[in-house]
């Protein structure tokens, strides 16, 4: 992987970006500079503008360090930031520089740019330029190395840069609780050994410890926080070895302290997602017959769901497409209709688009008709321009949908979990809810409308 040769984020000086003194300022006006040369992406350019965004959001770390995601993942953030993120400013040529001023608001932490002509873009090899925001005695503020963190990933770098860069956040500033739990995330996710994460438990009681005495039991809640990214390591790595020794050890401490440091929070004080947090670790903590038993009840609850509307006419609904057409469910009788409820916040339903998109491409024309719903604009805040463009980037060509705020048509279907197929026969019937899903649906398509 190409190094992070045009992004200098621990220094005090901006390569290719700025002059060797300055830099951007809470509260101040900073001048960018840029030299094309550099990159020799806008090296004809006769015009250049800078693209920026302050205070970049968080993105799938630790899928992208464990290979699951790529750069380009992280980098589409970069691209396509949330409504009113990112902002443009023309930039003036001064010899063989171009200059652009820009405001750096006091409460910034991190500075994230790209160049662009209007035709190239000079991405800095898809990492984008980067710097942190300082106060006026030359330091990085609170949450600058914090936030760089991905930048980071985007980057290459490994876990021990990673841990670093987070370590000299905590370390300057001690009542970042958040990047507290984000430190040990990283220190226990690269493991599942339990013993390993036994010896890390009992470090991290002692890191927390000392926060706990120094500002208090509101450090709990953040303890709770990071203890309970282990009960995700086990549910996800070692499901299959909760009756082995270590394991069923590790399962008792954990959570042991997880029910024991939510007690010692005042009510008033603890984090709402706690009551979530405490319902998980009193169901690791059960026998392994009472898991058993309530394992039998989630599948019946699941199985209850999953047969709701199958065999009844499907709620009939209007609704209009990105591209402003008019219809009703009802208008596609006589067509199988593959209905679709996504999000974009939602993993699984990104990671599913390709697949829908094969579907739509072999189907299409044998009487599939499909129409994807999306919650984006109470999840995401999204209108029907920012979904189009979504869904010509993703090349999500069939008839697409956004859903109003208050989610009308997820409610006439009682959607409660994302993404939520339907499979409409050609009578307006619900045919199918299960198996909807990656190769299954292909096969249950093909069984209907022909290989």
């Amino acid at each position: 992987m190409k190094t992070f040769a045009l992004v200098l984020i621990l220094v005090c000086s901006i390569a290719c970006a700025s002059s060797a003194t300055d830099k951007p300022v809470a509260g101040k006006v900073y001048t960018l500079l840029y030299d094309p040369s550099r990159s020799a992406v806008l090296s004809d350019a006769n015009q250049v503008w800078v693209v920026y965004v302050f205070d970049y959001w968080g993105t799938t770390v630790v899928q992208k360090l464990r290979g699951e995601k790529g750069e380009s993942d992280l980098f589409q953030n970069v691209l396509y930031p949330d409504e009113g993120r990112s902002a443009k400013v023309k930039m003036v040529r001064h010899a063989n520089l171009w200059k652009a001023e820009i405001l750096i608001p006091a409460e910034a932490a991190l500075l994230s740019y790209y160049f662009t002509d209007g035709t190239h873009n000079d991405f800095n090899d898809r990492k984008t330029y980067v710097s942190y925001v300082y106060n006026e005695n030359g330091d990085p503020v609170r949450g600058a190395r914090f936030r760089n963190v991905d930048f980071l990933i985007m980057s290459g770098k490994g876990l021990s840069a990673i841990l670093e860069e987070i370590r000299k956040e905590i370390e300057r500033y001690p009542d970042h609780f958040t990047a507290h739990v984000v430190y040990w995330r990283f220190r226990f996710f690269d493991t599942i050994s339990p013993d390993t994460l036994s010896k890390l438990v009992l470090e991290s009681d002692r890191h927390f410890a000392e926060l706990q005495n120094q500002f208090g039991d509101t450090v709990l809640n953040y303890k709770v926080v990071s203890l309970d990214d282990i009960n995700r390591i086990v549910q996800l790595s070692l499901l299959n070895r909760f009756n082995e020794a270590p394991v069923a050890d590790l399962i008792k401490t954990v959570n042991s302290t997880i029910i024991k440091s939510i007690e010692a929070i005042p009510p008033g004080k603890r984090l709402s997602r706690l009551a979530q947090i405490a319902a998980l670790a009193n169901s690791m903590l059960q026998s392994p017959q009472e898991r058993e038993e309530r394992d039998r009840e989630i599948r019946r609850r699941f199985d209850e769901m999953f047969a709701e509307f199958v065999g009844q006419p499907a709620p009939d609904f209007s609704f209009e497409t990105i591209k402003g057409k008019k219809h009703r469910l009802s208008d596609f009788r006589g067509s199988y209709v593959l209905l679709d409820f996504w999000g974009s916040w939602c993993g699984p339903c990104v990671q599913e688009i390709p697949n829908l998109a094969q579907i739509y491409q072999k189907f299409s024309d044998r009487g599939l008709v499909m129409i994807s719903i999306s919650n984006d604009a109470s999840a995401s805040k999204w209108d029907r321009k920012k979904l189009a463009d979504y869904a010509g980037k993703k090349g999500m060509n069939w008839t697409q949908v956004l859903d109003d705020s208050d989610n009308t048509i997820h409610k006439l279907y009682n959607v409660q979990f994302w993404p939520n197929l339907f499979l409409i026969d050609r009578e307006g019937k619900v045919l199918q809810r299960q198996g909807l899903r990656g190769e299954e649906i292909m096969k249950t398509l093909s069984a209907l409308l022909g290989k």
